[in-house]
């Protein structure tokens, strides 16, 4: 008998809350999440409350939960859909249940360096969303998942390429069209994996496929760290390819609330950048 199935045999029903509905939309949406992402997505300050909700929710079957070892203190728990919440979701938002039913298995089988790439992820897209509703001219019109970033495009040598963006974020802000290619990295990639997915990248925008890929013609490619150190490192590697369209960022400077401040450094340039200006 596993854990699961332990922990929910005795409980009384639970009567699901617009809130619980809200809670597992965001985990479908994110694939998995902390209990302090949830709380930012949520704006929900109390964390007894939410570790309370979380606790009925798993134990009934609608959230799963896979644990992070830390290096000091109790391992992070991180949800994720469960087999009740699968069937909620999809009676609620008209979802796939198998895309959402592989998703659970993945994130069930991954191991520990992919859920920390992916809770890096998350932390830097809520931060983006969470920035975004600071100013009243500026909306979020779409941030395209991993999944749906499969590009694959002409080369000029008659092949093809393959490029698999961490995530695509548009955005409008003063009736302009603002279109960005995301890529986090825990310090884990190398330079020569990084030197080919910046040439993947630069072809990619000379072959203007993004046009028909994705509705826009001009994007820039965000690469953001966990240390400045590593960005520095990063930022010199594709210096020696292109001056041009690549932007770095520490995440801790954009989860504090600075993602549209001057906190970017520009590939080819000396000195902090605004991500929208010209």
């Amino acid at each position: 008998m596993t854990g699961e199935r332990i922990a929910r045999e005795g409980k009384k029903p639970i009567v699901l809350q617009p809130r619980d509905e809200v809670i597992m939309a965001f985990v479908a949406e994110f694939r998995l999440l902390s209990r302090p992402q949830l709380q930012s997505l949520l704006d929900f300050p109390c964390t007894t409350r939410i570790n309370i909700r979380l606790k009925k929710l798993y134990d009934h079957g609608y959230l799963s939960r896979r644990f992070m070892p830390t290096i000091m203190g109790k391992p992070q728990a991180l949800y994720f859909l469960g087999p009740k919440g699968i069937i909620s979701v999809v009676e609620t938002a008209g979802i796939d249940p198998l895309c959402l039913e592989k998703e659970r298995k993945q994130i069930q089988a991954h191991k520990d360096l992919f859920l920390n790439h992916q809770l890096f992820l998350n932390d830097v897209r809520i931060a983006f969303s969470l920035a975004i509703r600071k100013y009243p001219q500026m909306s979020l019109e779409r941030w395209i998942k991993e999944r749906d970033c499969f590009i694959q495009f002409p080369t000029i040598q008659g092949g093809i390429a393959t490029l698999i963006p961490d995530g695509c974020l548009i955005l409008s802000y003063q009736r302009k069209l603002y279109s960005f290619f995301v890529e986090v990295d825990c310090s884990t990639m190398t330079n020569g994996r990084l030197r080919a997915k910046a040439k993947a990248y630069l072809n990619y925008a000379r072959s203007g496929c993004s046009l028909q890929d994705f509705g826009f013609q001009y994007f820039r490619v965000l690469i953001i760290t966990k240390t400045l150190e590593w960005l520095n490192n990063l930022k010199a590697t594709i210096e020696e390819l292109s001056d041009r369209i690549f932007y770095f960022a520490v995440r801790d400077q954009i989860c504090v609330g600075s993602a549209f401040g001057q906190i970017w450094q520009r590939a080819g340039r000396h000195g902090l950048f605004y991500l929208l200006e010209n």
